[in-house]
């Protein structure tokens, strides 16, 4: 597994790749660490995990809602994130993470199928952040 971070300066995105399979610790290290700095705690998210797998459960998908939940009530709302993922089983476990993020008042997560479509909603929802 390879999750790697990198902050797109002039678009101010943080961009995730992650290949190989996906764990939950990687997962909520991710969630601890990608904007834990308040300067990118409002930056759009691209999770790119076209190249990914994963075995996550949903109990597990329940603990990252949980730590997302426990982020925004001591740090507050951040950016928005639009994950990508074209494997069957991934896809059908961030979809469940978008809910339940969702029911908890985190609703700024979209999850695609198609790269293209994730940087469409992210750069609406990066232009409609400065009309707020």
């Amino acid at each position: 597994m390879s999750v790697v971070v990198k902050r797109d300066q002039r678009r101010k995105w943080v961009v995730v790749r992650v290949t190989g399979e996906l764990t939950l610790a990687e997962i909520l290290k991710l969630i601890h660490t990608a904007r834990a700095d308040i300067e990118y705690r409002m930056w759009p998210m691209l999770f790119d995990a076209r190249a990914a797998t994963t075995a996550v459960t949903e109990q597990e998908i329940e603990q990252a809602v949980e730590v997302v939940r426990q982020a925004t009530l001591k740090e507050g709302v951040r950016g928005a994130v639009a994950i990508v993922a074209d494997d069957d089983q991934l896809y059908s476990r961030t979809l469940l993470y978008e809910t339940r993020c969702a029911e908890i008042g985190v609703r700024l997560i979209r999850v695609f199928r198609q790269a293209d479509d994730a940087m469409r909603w992210l750069e609406i929802m990066s232009a409609a952040r400065h009309f707020g």
